[in-house]
C-alpha cells in the first residue's frame, strides 16, 4: 500500500490499524525505514513487576491457579 503525505508532511495509517486498540506507538527508524510498534503504558509504580521475571511469573502462577479454582482460604487470625 502507498501511503502519500499530507500538506503539512502527515501519513494517515487508519486502513493500516484496523484492529490495533492502542494510540501509543514507539516509532523509530531501523535500516532506514520507519518502524512503529504498538504499546501499552504501565505505571511507574507497576514497572518492577516487569522487570523481575521471577516476580512476574509468581504472579501469572496464581492468577492461573485462581481462574482453575486452586485456591484455599487463608486465616491469619489464627495462630
Amino acid at each position: 500500500m502507498l501511503i502519500t503525505l499530507d500538506s503539512q508532511n502527515r501519513v494517515t495509517l487508519g486502513k493500516l490499524l484496523k484492529g490495533i486498540s492502542t494510540r501509543l506507538f514507539d516509532a523509530r527508524v531501523v535500516d532506514g525505514k520507519i518502524v512503529l510498534e504498538p504499546m501499552e503504558a504501565v505505571p511507574e509504580k507497576e514497572a518492577w513487576l516487569y522487570k523481575n521475571p521471577k516476580a512476574l511469573q509468581s504472579v501469572i502462577k496464581g492468577i492461573k491457579d485462581a481462574q482453575e479454582g486452586k485456591i484455599k482460604e487463608l486465616n491469619l487470625d489464627e495462630e
